[in-house]
């Protein structure tokens, strides 16, 4: 019964919503807590973060990646993966520079990791679902 429940994918957007829900959540209570609303902008790095892939692998195709292609790949992928370690390392830096305390730098970055995996497991699971557009499963 519930290996049905799970498979609709409705109930799969309401759960990545209220994940996401309390991402949100976690970091508005690390800036709301310790009066220092600096650390908002790890949330906008971490929904951020996921953009220059999705950019990046409009350039890619099925066929045969042309070397210049797969350097708009890569850079993409390097951005992204900047643009993460920043989203964690910004709450690290608040703490050690003490406009932020220990537990809302956790807070922050459990709330930015909660945002980004579910940033990325929208845009995997939408893209799935277009490539077995055409596929009876």
């Amino acid at each position: 019964m519930a290996e049905n429940y799970f498979k609709n994918p409705l109930t799969k957007i309401i759960i990545l919503s209220f994940v996401l829900a309390i991402g949100f959540l976690l970091i508005i209570l690390a800036g709301a807590l310790y009066k220092n609303w600096s650390v908002l902008v790890t949330a906008l790095l971490f929904l951020v973060a996921h953009l220059p892939i999705l950019i990046s692998n409009q350039w890619s195709s099925d066929d045969f990646i042309s070397e210049g292609k797969q350097n708009v790949v890569d850079f993409g992928r390097w951005l992204s993966a900047f643009l993460a370690i920043s989203g964690l390392g910004l709450p690290l830096i608040l703490n050690h520079s003490n406009l932020i305390t220990s537990t809302g730098s956790t807070m922050a970055i459990i709330g930015g990791l909660l945002i980004y995996g579910t940033v990325v497991t929208f845009t995997t699971f939408f893209d799935r679902d277009e490539e077995l557009a055409g596929f009876d499963i």
